[in-house]
């Protein structure tokens, strides 16, 4: 009796100690630059004693579905690479927040914690209205097959939502970011030339791509008791980045011309590094 009492205690010790690492999921049009996440942001995780992992292999302008599959498999590598159960703290920008919650909701890897950074909870607002009045970009997003873009839109967000299901152990917390628009496109501090004309077509402060209110509009999302999941956003703890800004190298800006490359860098070290002392109190 004492043997299967001692056995009991190791494999519920086992369980509990499962390997913690994090996880970098990246967003659509992932794979176009050769690193997503740059240096600064993994060595932010790695300074706090996590071991990080970066997710490749994801297709550009999938779909969440697609990616979602990728991811999935890349978490069993993960585990392989362990050797054993792990419980995962991802952190994902953009749509990688919907590739994380697909492989959330088939239920065969614990996720602890994801933490998403401008994730579209409420679509990204000018790819409707682009949808909505411009024929160049329909035929484009058609003969491209940009069926992973059309699913950022308020409706193809609200209906993969409301197919999710996580585990209630799950927490999700959001994050996101904005700039102010300026004369000089030039400089870091503000959105760039590309970006300023993206968020002249969504309604309120954004970082060129998703506005901070979408980055933030959680409360939907569902465990697999049909329950609210655990779901938490801070919106005094941002980044003050445009969306590529907020991840890529800040060397990869001075050859578009970018002046004050070194405040991306500096601004990416104080987030993340943040966000890793936020998991280590979620331990």
């Amino acid at each position: 009796m004492k043997l299967v009492i001692y056995l009991f205690t190791i494999l519920l010790s086992t369980q509990v100690m499962a390997k913690e690492v994090v996880v970098l999921v990246p967003g659509f049009f992932s794979t176009f630059t050769p690193e997503y996440y740059s240096k600064d942001i993994v060595k932010a995780f790695e300074n706090k004693g996590y071991k990080v992992y970066v997710a490749n292999h994801l297709n550009p302008i999938g779909t969440i579905e697609e990616n979602g599959a990728h991811l999935e498999q890349f978490f069993g590598d993960v585990e392989k690479a362990e050797n054993g159960h792990v419980a995962f703290n991802v952190v994902a920008h953009s749509a990688g927040g919907f590739y994380t919650l697909f492989v959330a909701n088939r239920q065969k890897f614990e996720i602890k914690n994801l933490l998403t950074v401008s994730t579209p909870y409420k679509g990204v607002e000018f790819v409707q209205t682009w949808l909505d009045h411009s024929v160049i970009f329909n035929l484009l997003a058609e003969l491209a097959y940009l069926d992973g873009l059309v699913q950022l839109t308020k409706n193809g967000v609200e209906k993969f939502l409301s197919s999710v299901r996580i585990s209630p152990k799950t927490r999700v917390v959001a994050f996101g970011g904005y700039q102010e628009k300026s004369l000089d496109v030039w400089n870091a501090r503000y959105l760039s030339t590309p970006l300023r004309v993206t968020a002249h077509y969504i309604s309120e402060k954004s970082d060129g791509i998703v506005g901070y209110s979408s980055a933030l509009g959680l409360g939907d999302i569902l465990t697999t008791d049909n329950t609210k999941a655990i779901q938490m956003k801070d919106p005094n703890y941002f980044l003050d980045l445009e969306h590529w800004e907020q991840v890529l190298d800040s060397d990869a800006f001075i050859l578009l011309g970018i002046r004050n490359t070194s405040y991306i860098r500096k601004e990416q070290v104080r987030f993340y590094s943040g966000l890793a002392d936020y998991l280590l109190t979620l331990k």
